[in-house]
């Protein structure tokens, strides 16, 4: 039996001036989310990314090879 990626897009309307910054915060914290203001994060450059998938190709295919390159190259190419 082969397995199916459903991904799911949702639009939700909400009148921001009804919640707080906190309020907002504690939702997305008890829904599983993190939180933070730190913008200057460092990211994978492209030779990162490349290297990661070559890393991966070296390994022998498997399910679980194959599904994380998918994974790696969704971050890298979106």
């Amino acid at each position: 039996m082969g397995y199916k990626t459903v991904t799911v897009d949702v639009n939700v309307d909400i009148d921001l001036d009804e919640w707080s910054d906190e309020d907002l915060i504690a939702e997305l914290d008890d829904r599983g989310y993190t939180v933070s203001k730190d913008t200057e994060r460092e990211g994978l450059e492209r030779e990162d990314w490349q290297f990661l998938l070559e890393m991966l190709d070296k390994n022998p295919q498997t399910w679980y090879t194959r599904r994380v390159r998918d994974k790696v190259s969704e971050a890298r190419f979106g």
